[in-house]
């Protein structure tokens, strides 16, 4: 396999994978997602790609943490949050890490995984976040 199709290999499995995947910039612009967190959401890439993450993050103090975090070079593992959705609320757990070049914060690298409200609940009562 080449160098090209190998890239489009990675570039299908992220595009396609099973759970959400996107990334969010320095200055908290959503510049990608994939299919399956837009479809998730309920949401087109234009409405959605090119936005700023606290459109959709229902807690302003919650993004803050992430963002933080993340800029602190942590991983998120399991992050309960509220998400702004087409049609109400979405639970999620997300898991992230930032990708940084030259010591500079470029993005975040975010899994999204869509759960039930008494999920969310426990992961938030059980949370490290939320201590």
């Amino acid at each position: 396999m080449n160098y090209s199709q190998e890239f489009e290999n990675i570039s299908d499995l992220i595009h396609n994978a099973s759970v959400g995947i996107h990334f969010v910039n320095s200055d908290g612009i959503i510049i990608y997602a994939n299919s399956t967190e837009l479809e998730m959401l309920g949401y087109t890439e234009g409405e959605y790609i090119g936005h700023h993450t606290s459109e959709f993050q229902l807690e302003d103090h919650i993004l803050c943490d992430m963002m933080t975090r993340l800029g602190q070079q942590e991983t998120l593992k399991n992050y309960p949050a509220k998400v702004k959705a087409k049609q109400g609320v979405k639970y999620v757990l997300f898991n992230s890490t930032a990708y940084f070049k030259d010591e500079k914060f470029v993005h975040t690298r975010c899994f999204a995984a869509d759960i039930y409200k008494p999920v969310y609940d426990a992961f938030v009562s059980h949370s490290e976040y939320f201590k």
